[in-house]
């Protein structure tokens, strides 16, 4: 790897680490059979420094799940993967007995500790093989599908572009990238040297211009959208929001009122994480807008 890319890898580790660290939260804890992660930057050293490539509880092939239940695919966000992303969440979810599973895509080498940096459109391609690949191994119909940030995105891309909802039941989007972010410098891939996706996220490139003619939700598809109102990474953060029919749209802050978490900080958020679960599990949060 290049002195530039190691560099950039850094930069972006210590931002991602300082958004974690910003939150005012009531940090995660375990209370389970699975242990969660109390924090991104603890999930960070279980991978880089232990060794754990997937939270405690993520990727029980011998999971079956029970008849009223869905298996749930975790998609995780830009420069991350499944261990920083879904430390806490993932086993949050096991422990309600559901079969959880993961899968880290789009590195620019497969030691990078960084994830989420290629191309959305073949990431989502590599999104819609794990879930078929979860199905067949797990002989459930439909799945669940969560995705942070840019999996979000990859998640609204993979429904629509790729037939993904003939394969998801309920779709929860956490703080998602679906309308781009005006922190992406360039929409051309062609101008970036290390992260493609970054490109894909700008609100002009051309796959977000493909992916918004025409309606985003799709047909026979349960769509949430979640949302924090202190994110500093997808933004405007009003822009995370799907205003289509059929789709939930909620900020954090109006079910808990006074809330500051950041765009990772809402995944280490004990509070925050229980709205995600029942989200998952098919309960509607009601607020004043809905």
């Amino acid at each position: 790897m290049t002195t530039l890319f190691t560099s950039r890898l850094l930069l972006a580790a210590f931002a991602i680490i300082s958004l974690a660290a910003c939150s005012t939260t009531n940090t995660a804890g375990s209370t389970g059979q699975f242990q969660a992660k109390s924090n991104w930057t603890s999930s960070f050293l279980s991978q880089v420094l232990g060794g754990q490539t997937m939270p405690d509880g993520v990727n029980n092939w011998a999971c079956r799940p029970a008849n009223n239940q869905n298996p749930v695919v975790l998609i995780h966000g830009t420069f991350s993967s499944s261990m920083y992303s879904f430390g806490a969440l993932g086993p949050a979810l096991a422990n309600q007995n559901l079969c959880v599973y993961s899968i880290d895509y789009g590195a620019a080498e497969p030691s990078d500790w960084f994830k989420g940096v290629g191309p959305v459109d073949e990431s989502a391609q590599r999104i819609a093989d794990f879930v078929k690949f979860v199905k067949t191994t797990t002989g459930g119909d439909k799945v669940t599908l969560v995705g942070h940030s840019q999996g979000g995105l990859i998640g609204f891309y993979y429904l629509k572009m790729l037939q993904g909802a003939a394969h998801v039941d309920r779709f929860v989007a956490l703080a998602p990238s679906v309308n781009g972010t005006s922190i992406a410098k360039t929409p051309n891939r062609d101008n970036v040297e290390y992260c493609l996706a970054c490109a894909d996220q700008h609100p002009r490139s051309a796959l977000l211009r493909e992916l918004k003619t025409g309606p985003i939700a799709m047909p026979n598809v349960q769509y949430s959208v979640l949302v924090t109102k202190n994110d500093k990474v997808v933004v405007p953060v009003e822009n995370q929001f799907v205003k289509e029919p059929g789709v939930q749209n909620i900020y954090i802050q109006d079910l808990l009122p006074g809330k500051r978490v950041s765009h990772s900080g809402m995944l280490y958020d004990t509070e925050t994480l229980d709205l995600i679960v029942k989200l998952v599990q098919g309960q509607s949060l009601q607020t004043a807008s809905n």
